[in-house]
């Protein structure tokens, strides 16, 4: 029933160009807006009237630009399926069927089959292009070899004044502001008998960053099955977690068990996973600690002992560190084979036989000295480095001062525990209607 054959020329062609339903000449059209053809006049093969169309029915996991695999039509009061086959030619107003017979059973919506107008249009989707949500305004299809294809959506301009004009003006789009389908994706979970979940091809192709973002401007429903979407993947639904404001991370552990939600937190980095687990609920607080890997109980255990806006409660327990007598050749292959985040790869620390902090060398400086050079030679700052009880004013001072993206933290013996990053101190100055960029809505 699908084909993957596109639109000639092997690709849709570009949103808003092709022959439009509304040209005026009357011929068969090879693109048209849903919302022109909503409506529109069924009538058989002499011309005789049946019906109108009511809707179109597609699958949306079939490729970029899914396949229209019929429409709903009614006819004699009755909502009819009609496949794509006895489809013919399409004019303006006007859709002429093929085919001798047409079935009259009533139409039941199938496994995964998505309708344009009552779950697509008017509705809201991810603009995977802008990081941003949209409303579904309009959307525009195709002829292919294999019949009709969603290209793409015209999202709804602000005030929604599109929606006030006379039909005929309305639906004559010129495509100004149209999106390619394959950089949207529409929500689905409330489709009925739908078993559809949002992919993540998609969606991988945000930042976390954005992606948190946007699930704090949708709504719950939105939200979650967003965050459904990343649970396919761990890194990443840590890595959105971690950007999400509290009240959505709490939110959305909620309604998740204890093991859960320990996984999620075992994914995220120590400092954050401690911050989260201060903002649950006191009963579940030691169950999830508990269920956490024992390497990462250990370190958040550790960070919960600080206050929160000290050294010790906004650093990382992950750092890189090189005995004093490393040569750069070794200091290179411990940044290769760290599975350390960029951020805190910025400095190698170097420390002495006890452990104590020797200072710190900047990344890029190993990069030019010959492989065995030895790396304390190399060290730009020496023990310049915060206390765990120092708060948040000397943190910032500190790292002002020296300008550095990243601190060391060390205890009473001058071992460095931990480091604060940049963003750490910038996250923690912030004031929280800051944290988002923008609004994801623009309607």
């Amino acid at each position: 029933m699908e084909s993957s054959d596109e639109p000639s020329g092997g690709r849709p062609p570009a949103a808003g160009g092709g022959s439009r339903p509304d040209g005026g000449d009357g011929s068969r059209v090879s693109r048209l807006w849903l919302r022109a053809l909503l409506g529109s006049r069924l009538t058989g093969r002499a011309g005789e009237m049946l019906g109108h169309v009511e809707d179109v029915i597609v699958r949306l996991g079939a490729g970029d630009h899914p396949p229209v695999s019929g429409l709903v039509g009614r006819i004699a009061g009755r909502e009819l399926f009609i496949p794509r086959d006895r489809i013919g030619e399409i004019s303006p107003g006007t859709v002429r069927l093929t085919g001798e017979t047409l079935s009259l059973l009533r139409f039941e919506r199938r496994q995964a089959e998505v309708l344009l107008r009552r779950d697509v249009l008017g509705r809201r989707m991810i603009s995977v292009g802008t990081g941003r949500l949209i409303t579904a305004d309009d959307i525009e299809l195709a002829s292919s070899r294999g019949g009709w294809r969603v290209v793409a959506v015209s999202p709804r301009r602000s005030g929604g004044l599109l929606r006030l004009l006379p039909r005929p003006l309305r639906t004559a789009h010129d495509g100004h502001g149209a999106l390619d389908w394959s950089d949207v994706e529409p929500f689905v979970r409330h489709v009925p008998s739908s078993r559809l979940l949002m992919p993540l091809r998609r969606l991988r192709r945000l930042h976390p960053a954005e992606i948190a973002d946007i699930v704090e401007s949708a709504s719950h429903e939105e939200g979650e099955e967003i965050i459904h979407a990343v649970h396919a993947d761990p890194e990443l639904e840590a890595d959105v977690f971690e950007e999400l404001n509290t009240e959505h991370q709490v939110e959305f552990l909620r309604s998740r068990s204890d093991a859960e939600a320990a996984a999620v937190l075992a994914e995220m980095g120590p400092d954050d996973a401690a911050d989260l687990i201060t903002e649950l609920d006191q009963e579940r607080r030691a169950p999830i600690l508990t269920l956490l890997p024992p390497a990462t109980q250990a370190k958040v255990r550790a960070l919960l002992s600080y206050s929160p806006e000290s050294a010790g409660g906004l650093m990382s327990p992950d750092f890189l560190a090189v005995p004093q007598s490393a040569s750069v050749a070794d200091a290179l292959a411990a940044v290769r084979t760290s599975e350390l985040t960029p951020p805190l790869l910025a400095d190698v620390f170097v420390v002495d036989a006890e452990g104590r902090l020797v200072g710190a060398v900047p990344l890029p400086s190993l990069i030019h000295p010959d492989p065995g050079t030895a790396v304390s030679s190399l060290v730009e700052r020496g023990d310049t480095a915060l206390e765990p009880g120092d708060d948040l004013p000397e943190v910032a001072r500190l790292m002002t001062d020296f300008n550095l993206s990243i601190a060391p933290v060390v205890d009473e013996r001058r071992r460095i525990i931990g480091v604060v990053s940049v963003d750490d101190v910038l996250e923690a100055m912030l004031p929280g209607s800051w944290r988002r960029r923008a609004e994801a809505e623009p309607d």
